[in-house]
C-alpha cells in the first residue's frame, strides 16, 4: 500500500486561488513599520500601518464618509500625498477623527453602536482592538475592555484569513447587553476544532466561547458572507 508522504509546509504569503509567494524579511522593514507608527501617531483622522507581507504602507480614514476611504502606497511620502488628495475630494468633519466613538458615556435611554469598514489585511488586527478598547472605555464599560478587545481581535483574524473583503466590526451596547459583531463577504462558516494541547492556532472560536455570555453565526439575507458575534449581558451595576 502506498502511503502518502506529508509535505513540508511552506510559509509566505497566499491568497486563495493564487501560488504561494515566499516572504522574506528585509533589514529595511523595521525602519518602515517605525516610519508608519510616527504617521499614525501625527495623523489622528487617518489609522495607518505598514504591511511587511505587502511591501506597501497603507492608511484608512477613520472619520463618516460614504465608502471606506483607503489608501496604499510604496513610501511614507506617497503616503501622505495620497491621504491629502482623498482628504480633498472627502474632508473630514471638523474635530471628528474617530467615527462615531464617544468621548464621554451617552445616556442609557437607547442603544450606542460604532461600526468600522476594515481592510483585508491582518496588520489592522491589533489597531482595531486599540479602538475597541478605547470605545468601550468611553462608554464607562471597562470591566469588558480585555476580554471584548481579545475576542474582537480573534473574529477579525478569522475573517480576514478565511473570509473574503469587505470586514466590518461593529459595536452595540443597549441597557441589557453588549455585542461585537464581525461581518465579511466569505461562504465559509467558522468551526469549533478538536485541538491537543500543543496546537499553536485554531483556538479563535473556543477563546470566543470561554470569554462572552453568547456567542453565534447569522448568515447575509441577501449575499454569501456571514456575521459572527459575541455577547455579554450589562447587570444593574454595569447600566
Amino acid at each position: 500500500m502506498n502511503e502518502r508522504v506529508p509535505q513540508p509546509r511552506q510559509s509566505g504569503r497566499h491568497r486563495r486561488g493564487a501560488a504561494i509567494a515566499r516572504v522574506d524579511f528585509r533589514a529595511w522593514d523595521p525602519a518602515e513599520r517605525a516610519a508608519a507608527e510616527q504617521l499614525d501617531r501625527i495623523e489622528p483622522a487617518w489609522t495607518v500601518w505598514y504591511g511587511t507581507g505587502t511591501r506597501h504602507f497603507h492608511a484608512v480614514a477613520v472619520w463618516p464618509a460614504p465608502e471606506p476611504l483607503i489608501v496604499r502606497a510604496r513610501t511614507a511620502d506617497e503616503l501622505r500625498a495620497l491621504m491629502r488628495e482623498a482628504e480633498d475630494i472627502t474632508p473630514p468633519s471638523r474635530g471628528e477623527a474617530m467615527p462615531e466613538t464617544p468621548d464621554a458615556p451617552h445616556p442609557t435611554d437607547g442603544p450606542r453602536t460604532v461600526c468600522w469598514d476594515l481592510p483585508h489585511d491582518l496588520p489592522i488586527v491589533g489597531k482595531a482592538r486599540a479602538m475597541v478598547s478605547e470605545t468601550l472605555a468611553a462608554w464607562a464599560l471597562h470591566h469588558l475592555v480585555d476580554d471584548v478587545a481579545l475576542v474582537a481581535g480573534e473574529l477579525l483574524a478569522n475573517a480576514i484569513v478565511h473570509g473574503e473583503p469587505v470586514v466590518r466590526l461593529s459595536l452595540r451596547a443597549d441597557a441589557d447587553e453588549f455585542q461585537v459583531q464581525v461581518t465579511d463577504r466569505g461562504p465559509g462558516q467558522p468551526r469549533h476544532l478538536t485541538l491537543d494541547p500543543e496546537s499553536l492556532h485554531g483556538r479563535g472560536l473556543a477563546i470566543v466561547r470561554a470569554l462572552a455570555h453568547d456567542h453565534g453565526v447569522n448568515p447575509l439575507p441577501d449575499r454569501p458572507g456571514k456575521t459572527v458575534w459575541a455577547r455579554w449581558h450589562l447587570s444593574v451595576g454595569d447600566r
